[in-house]
């Protein structure tokens, strides 16, 4: 974790994506964390083999590192009741699309849309807390983040055409300021 946070120190812009059990179990647990770097490098954390996770904290509440999500509010919901993170500066994909005009707003969709990029198959069903995860199941993990910074360069360039950036920096800074829910 220590060289993980260290490599995401350096980052300009990380992207997050966060797997839980919620639809096989109850309560729901947070089972993977997914990191990709700017520089694309793409990591997955197990918080249910690493219960620690405080090192990803002074990243995710440095606001010189964007954090780019996608819907992010069930993930901010996870790091902040589970792990107590602080986080600043959001750059929400999903948002920034609303912004845009867009009504397909799945990642999948985004990422054909803008980016030209198929993810492949989803597995958001999966009962994530299930070890060892599949090779299927971790390269789907890592597509969840590995092209959210190209995603997100292609819609700030849209939002700034349409002078609806400013829009979207409100929006996500009021996101990432969100208290933490509880339950």
């Amino acid at each position: 974790m220590r060289r993980l946070a260290a490599t995401l120190a350096r980052a300009r812009a990380v992207s997050i994506d966060t797997e839980a059990d919620s639809l096989h179990h109850y309560p729901g647990k947070l089972c993977l964390v997914q990191i990709a770097t700017d520089a694309g490098e793409g990591h997955l954390v197990d918080p249910l083999l690493l219960a620690d996770l405080s090192a990803l904290g002074p990243c995710l509440a440095d606001p010189g590192i964007v954090k780019v999500l996608h819907a992010a509010d069930n993930d901010l919901a996870y790091l902040k009741r589970l792990h107590a993170f602080e986080v600043a500066s959001i750059f929400d994909t999903a948002i920034a699309a609303r912004f845009l005009g867009v009504t397909a707003l799945g990642l999948d969709e985004l990422l054909k849309t803008f980016i030209a990029v198929d993810p492949g198959k989803s597995r958001q069903k999966d009962d994530w807390s299930r070890r060892p995860l599949s090779a299927e199941q971790e390269t789907y993990a890592l597509n969840d983040v590995l092209h959210l910074n190209a995603l997100r360069e292609r819609l700030t360039e849209d939002l700034r055409a349409k002078g609806r950036l400013a829009w979207l920096e409100e929006e996500c800074a009021a996101l990432a300021a969100s208290p933490c829910p509880r339950g």
